[in-house]
């Protein structure tokens, strides 16, 4: 017997066939939407309409009386469990972190953070409930703009301040460069804040059998998000299973844990039921994680020539007079 043996193939330049298109085309993927579990429920939450307020009271009576409603919390219910939001990458080792409850319990510090939430039999008695939880705020001065945010007497948008850090990243003699360079260009500028819009809206569904954790969610970062709840709920991570089916794009707007999955899990366990949400277009724009506004001071020291490194032309009327 003799054994042939196949010189392996070049990897680069080849073909990959898409192996997902028969699904697509064909309608048989399983989006975290159509996900239907015996005697699930369905959340929908209360937000906040003002930037920045404190809460002085949640009234849900009349949302628990509309028919169809299992139960009705507000963030006071989940305060002592729910734990705090965790920072995936403290970017330095003196990042101020402040707390990031899942639903608000005193003060709501955007627009569009969770006060409270209904559960009910179908999403639209959800909805429709949600509609009549009563809300009273006292406004609370905002913070607009990160430019004046950083200035001594502005508002506080958490009692830490309004500075979580400050990286700086140097490589070579910076000062030469600049003091020896023929061409300094200073320019500033804004990039604006981006909502990304993903084809699927962010959706979650939970269920709690036993000890026994499954949450299926619409997220890129299904093993992180399994990580991050057994932190923030205690559940043991071997208890913990997270599944992402097929996900209708994220546009970094699925790589982070959110508030909605840790309630679900604690919805779920408290009422003994999975239970389901998906959010809509209006709740994503408020809430989705959205590409952060930077405002930017550039300084670039060049030759006449141009500078390689960034590829800008510098003309030499740039130049300082």
């Amino acid at each position: 017997m003799t054994a042939e043996t196949q010189a392996a193939q070049a990897e680069q330049g080849r073909a990959r066939l898409r192996k997902e298109d028969a699904r697509l085309v064909t309608g048989q993927t399983n989006w975290t939407d159509n996900i239907v579990l015996p005697g699930m429920l369905h959340m929908a939450f209360a937000r906040s309409p003002m930037a920045h307020a404190r809460i002085t009271s949640v009234d849900l009576s009349a949302a628990r009386a509309l028919p169809g409603v299992i139960a009705a919390f507000s963030g006071a219910d989940f305060a002592d469990e729910q734990g705090s939001l965790p920072c995936a990458w403290p970017v330095t080792p003196d990042i101020v972190i402040p707390a990031h409850p899942s639903m608000a319990v005193d003060e709501v510090r955007y627009v569009g953070e969770a006060v409270a939430v209904v559960v009910a039999r179908d999403r639209y008695t959800a909805a429709d409930a949600a509609a009549l939880v009563d809300v009273s705020y006292e406004p609370l001065p905002p913070v607009l703009d990160m430019r004046t945010a950083l200035e001594e007497g502005s508002p506080k948008v958490h009692e830490a301040g309004n500075k979580s850090f400050e990286w700086n990243f140097a490589n070579g003699d910076l000062n030469a460069a600049f003091r020896d360079a023929p061409v300094v260009i200073e320019r500033t500028y804004r990039q604006q804040r981006l909502i990304p819009s993903a084809m699927e809206p962010r959706a979650v569904v939970a269920s709690c059998v036993s000890d026994e954790v499954t949450v299926w969610s619409s997220t890129q970062i299904p093993h992180v998000v399994r990580v991050m709840l057994a932190l923030v709920t205690g559940i043991p991570e071997q208890s913990i299973r997270v599944i992402a089916p097929d996900v209708g794009g994220g546009f970094g707007s699925k790589l982070q844990m959110t508030a909605e999955e840790v309630l679900a899990v604690l919805i779920a366990r408290k009422l003994g039921r999975p239970v389901k949400w998906t959010e809509s277009r209006s709740e994503g724009n408020m809430t989705v994680h959205h590409g952060r506004d930077q405002w930017q001071r550039l300084r670039i020291a060049a030759d006449r020539d141009g500078c390689a490194a960034c590829r800008w032309t510098c003309s030499p009327t740039w130049a300082p007079t």
